[in-house]
């Protein structure tokens, strides 16, 4: 009997953790600054240039993405790459170049419903608000759109940081994003954002993710939650590291689907100084490409399983 699948293609409007470098988190012994907590987030923008990269640089990551069915994984994919990372101070996109990828979906060809996600890599270094739109918005425009609100100072790896606690204004057509964002005390730059989609109780909200989906397919969004990280390398602060975690539930009576998904990735930085050289025209990675679909010849060896650890210790 021929199985029936229907696809569904994803692909997250913004992108894609708590890193060892920001695992130990303690009370911090400063005071907010007696300004509007808004006043301070303009401040990290307009330093931009003074904290972070000008010029464009090259850096190898590793990435992993999983998706999981009802608390199932259904597919594994993770790449080892090279990103001509951008200047932040331009509208260049960040290139990313595959080094080698490997993967396994056991649920291919038995699950009704085909799962992919489009972008991979690229996705993930979406998440990197200082050299993207901040949260669906331009940062001159912050207070249109978000409310800002200082919470306790912290000390992360000796280092101080502000908290400030932001989110969207209601009402509001788009479902925007609540979370926190860190800013070291002395530069005023971002070393961590933590947020989450106003997905809940918006039945529109999978307009933000869903790339294509059969007409018969009913989504919900449970939850979209994401972090990204920012490391001081050489008295500059550097995309480290992003996660992101979409949970949706699928049903449709004419396929017989009625399951909850979980899309996860996961990205960090493995060297920070990398040689940069001319890629093959096939291994530069599109947003539109899909990782489980590439293949590139590499080395199978535990290289991978080191990766991994790697990975572990920085997003405790």
């Amino acid at each position: 009997m021929k199985t029936t699948l229907s696809t569904l293609a994803i692909a997250f409007t913004l992108a894609a953790i708590t890193p060892a470098a920001m695992a130990q988190t303690k009370t911090a012994p400063l005071s907010n600054p007696k300004y509007d907590a808004t006043l301070l987030v303009r401040s990290a923008f307009r330093n931009l240039d003074k904290n972070y990269c000008t010029t464009s640089n090259f850096v190898s990551a590793y990435y992993k993405e999983t998706i999981t069915k009802d608390n199932k994984a259904i597919s594994l994919n993770e790449a080892i790459l090279d990103i001509n990372k951008a200047s932040y101070m331009n509208a260049k996109n960040d290139q990313v170049i595959i080094k080698n990828v490997r993967g396994s979906n056991p649920a291919l060809g038995i699950d009704p419903l085909l799962v992919k996600l489009q972008g991979g890599p690229n996705t993930a270094l979406k998440l990197d608000i200082m050299k993207y739109p901040f949260l669906g918005c331009d940062s001159d425009n912050l207070t249109e759109y978000y409310t800002f609100e200082y919470e306790a100072p912290v000390n992360i790896d000796n280092k101080l940081f502000y908290v400030v606690r932001f989110d969207q204004k209601y009402p509001a057509d788009d479902a925007l994003f609540r979370g926190k964002m860190y800013i070291e005390a002395n530069s005023f730059a971002i070393g961590k954002v933590e947020f989450a989609m106003n997905v809940e109780r918006r039945g529109d909200a999978y307009l933000n993710f869903i790339k294509d989906k059969p007409s018969h397919l009913r989504i919900a969004v449970k939850s979209a939650n994401y972090t990204v990280g920012y490391k001081e390398y050489e008295g500059k602060w550097y995309y480290d590291y992003s996660r992101s975690d979409v949970k949706f539930a699928a049903s449709s009576k004419k396929r017989s689907i009625n399951s909850e998904y979980m899309v996860s990735s996961k990205m960090v930085i493995t060297d920070f100084n990398c040689k940069g050289y001319v890629a093959d025209k096939g291994s530069i990675m599109k947003s539109t490409d899909i990782l489980a679909e590439k293949k590139v010849a590499g080395d199978d060896s535990l290289i991978w399983e080191l990766y991994d650890e790697l990975m572990l210790l920085a997003l405790l």
